[in-house]
């Protein structure tokens, strides 16, 4: 299979017109007509999983965070991107990213966590198509609820930030993967008792709890870090590749 072919095949699900302007997905290091038998997905580019990649013997990196947003004016070996960059090139690596248009499509980031989180009748709630929108089975406080989520997503509980409520019972729960913290006061709108998100900072946790919300903030990398199984999935299921899931993904926040 070529690069341009396995690129066809994710856009079948996440297409980048549901990409948002400034966003960068698609192709990032193309070598035209070379074969892809081995691919390895990531949460993102790094030096870890450019040795991965490397050691794997793989043709082909597909990552949800784009390996660059803005135009490149010059490439420098010692910038961390310009040696991404290089190493990439020398080894023959291509690099594909869907970012928010695997966030937004179905099947994505935020319909996978919504599935996860155990939630029912999921839907979306908005013309923006990031979050999504559903109710829990039965019903518990949000205290015993952030234990289910800890369990359900291997998050250690102080990696996590709760504005709100704790006593709180909760019915309809809102999400949005990644930085999705503006969307928290249309999570009132839609009735919701409970907003999950990530890099949710200090005066929107406060407008937030000030305005009747409850916030769970679980990371940045803790609310993405599902895309790497599920594109694994998607892959697995729709090509004869060789796809493997990256083992050295990982949150660049340590708790100390």
């Amino acid at each position: 299979m070529k690069f341009e072919e396995l690129s066809d095949i994710i856009e079948k699900r996440s297409p980048l017109e549901l990409q948002e302007p400034w966003d960068n997905s698609g192709a990032q290091i193309r070598f035209s007509g070379r074969r892809i038998e081995r691919v390895l997905v990531a949460l993102e580019i790094t030096g870890d999983v450019i040795y991965e990649a490397v050691n794997l013997g793989v043709q082909a990196i597909i990552t949800h965070h784009p390996l660059f947003f803005d135009t490149l004016k010059n490439i420098y070996d010692d910038s961390v991107t310009g040696d991404y960059i290089i190493k990439l090139i020398q080894n023959h690596i291509s690099v594909y990213s869907s970012h928010t248009p695997f966030d937004k499509c179905n099947g994505g980031n935020n319909d996978y966590l919504a599935k996860i989180l155990h939630l029912c009748d999921i839907h979306v709630p908005d013309e923006t198509g990031f979050c999504r929108v559903g109710t829990i089975d039965g019903q518990c406080d949000i205290k015993e609820y952030i234990e289910q989520i800890s369990r359900w997503l291997n998050i250690d509980k102080r990696k996590m930030s709760f504005s709100g409520d704790l006593k709180t019972q909760i019915r309809k729960v809102a999400l949005c993967t990644g930085a999705g913290a503006e969307y928290s006061k249309m999570a009132i709108e839609w009735g919701c008792d409970l907003f999950i998100t990530g890099d949710v900072k200090y005066h929107q946790a406060r407008l937030a709890s000030e305005s009747g919300m409850n916030v769970l903030d679980i990371g940045h990398y803790g609310s993405e870090k599902i895309f790497t199984e599920n594109m694994v999935c998607y892959l697995r299921n729709n090509t004869d590749l060789d796809i493997i899931k990256s083992k050295t993904d990982s949150d660049p926040f340590i708790l100390i």
